[in-house]
């Protein structure tokens, strides 16, 4: 079917989810392929019941090139002309990312469209079938496994609301076609043609080659990446069921991977690591973690670590989280002005103190300033309500507080003495009582220090 505003609109209700709403928002940088998607949809849409759809256009200027400005009049400009509501939002992109200039701009921009859709909104954008072949290639090159080869999906969640690819069915050629039937212009980024960056070398180098022994290469890759998505769909339903028998809570059971044959426990690593919200690891770094947690010593504590995340293991489970950052040194003290807010070092939360009578260190008891440290090792406490000193390992093995917490516990002195560990244990000697005055410690913001419970397969000391 050639590209019209009516065969967009079909491919837009076909995909549309049931939830969304029918408020839709164009990412609209003012060149070919968003001008052709906008002024067909503008046009669809004048041809709808009133009020079945709303219309925006939105422009991110990402502000590195010098003629930014001139191409956000024109989208502004563009946008007036079909009659649709504009709004442009500057972006910064870091000078010199590690990930290259490409996948930074797309970070923010994607940032920066994700804070604009509403519950129910979604966003269009104008990838088309030549975009799709480009990222396949992309992924090949990479060695993605199944996710990365199904490209761009026609419609995934977005926020509070839905990202819709209506154009991935129809070339550039084929917008362009339409484009220049309307009269349309558009403006022109030279940074397309600067072949050093991987998707513009595929675009002039590599594909007109492609294209002129397979003139329907474009629309092949879109039918094998819908293709290559149903399979990680059904991959993520087996994930699925694998992780509801070996989840407790956040974690994964060690025993329950171990039951599973290769392929299908690293398909669930991969996606329990997404719930997490981390970056898959490249499949040395999976096969290292796979290897790592099911082999360590039942007494270990393996920790696997890449771009800024963690898995460790711990009485049999996996534990995934940001990686922490480098232990203090043992002898960090901070003076605490008790009557203040304090922000703990490494993001570990903020103190505070809260008025409480019978309750919290006796105020009387209190100087102004209390000091702040982490553990030596030998400490020991006796805490409200018992008769003699417990050394603090054992109060936190007790506690099951894990082991990588550990050295990371706020331990608050009055005078050189030991007085609380953050809002955990008291001493007895400042453990208000009765009618006392007392200051109860607040441990705001704290990081989740104990280890979840439902398992039990042995306890290790820290």
């Amino acid at each position: 079917m050639p590209f019209s505003p009516a065969a967009l609109l079909a491919r837009i209700q076909r995909h549309l989810p049931a939830s969304a709403s029918g408020r839709f928002c164009v990412a609209f940088s003012g060149g070919l392929d968003s001008t052709v998607l906008l002024h067909a949809l503008a046009a669809a849409i004048r041809e709808q019941p009133l009020g079945v759809y709303t219309l925006r256009a939105v422009h991110i200027d990402h502000q590195l090139q010098l003629r930014s400005a001139d191409w956000r009049r024109h989208c502004a400009d563009v946008a007036a002309e079909v009659g649709v509501d504009f709004a442009f939002q500057p972006v910064q992109v870091p000078p010199d990312p590690p990930m290259g200039i490409e996948a930074a701009a797309r970070t923010v921009r994607y940032q920066a469209l994700r804070s604009l859709i509403g519950p129910g909104d979604v966003l269009l954008t104008a990838h088309h079938a030549d975009d799709q072949l480009e990222t396949l290639l992309l992924a090949l090159a990479r060695g993605a496994g199944v996710g990365g080869l199904s490209a761009m999906p026609a419609c995934q969640a977005f926020g509070e609301g839905w990202h819709l690819r209506p154009l991935l069915e129809f070339t550039r050629a084929e917008l362009e076609e339409w484009a220049r039937a309307q009269g349309l212009s558009w403006v022109t980024d030279p940074s397309n043609d600067e072949s050093r960056f991987s998707r513009n070398y595929l675009r002039h180098e590599v594909i007109p080659a492609l294209r002129q022994r397979w003139p329907g290469i474009a629309h092949s890759a879109v039918r094998s990446a819908g293709h290559l998505g149903e399979a990680g769909t059904l991959l993520d339903a087996l994930a699925a069921s694998d992780h509801a028998a070996a989840a407790v809570g956040p974690c994964l059971r060690v025993d329950a991977l171990a039951m599973l044959d290769g392929p299908r426990r690293r398909n669930l690593l991969r996606y329990w690591l997404r719930l997490h919200g981390a970056r898959l690891p490249s499949t040395r770094k999976l096969l290292s973690l796979e290897h790592d947690m099911l082999v360590a010593q039942e007494d270990r504590l393996p920790c696997v670590e890449w771009d800024g995340f963690e898995v460790r293991r711990h009485r049999g489970l996996l534990y995934a989280a940001p990686q922490l950052p480098p232990a203090l040194p043992r002898d960090t003290a901070f003076e605490w002005d008790w009557s203040r807010e304090f922000l703990l070092p490494d993001s570990l939360g903020l103190l505070r103190m809260q008025n409480a009578r019978g309750a919290g260190l006796v105020r009387a008891k209190l100087p102004p300033y209390l000091s702040v440290t982490f553990r030596h090792g030998g400490e020991s406490l006796q805490t409200a309500g018992r008769d003699h000193h417990r050394k603090l390992k054992k109060l936190m093995q007790d506690a099951d507080i894990l082991p990588w917490w550990r050295g990371r516990l706020p331990l608050l002195h009055a005078g050189g003495q030991l007085v609380a560990v953050g809002d955990l244990w008291i001493a007895q000697e400042f453990a208000a009582r009765g009618d006392e005055e007392g200051m109860r410690v607040v441990w705001q913001d704290r990081p989740p220090i104990a280890a979840v419970q439902g398992m039990d397969a042995g306890r290790v000391d820290g």
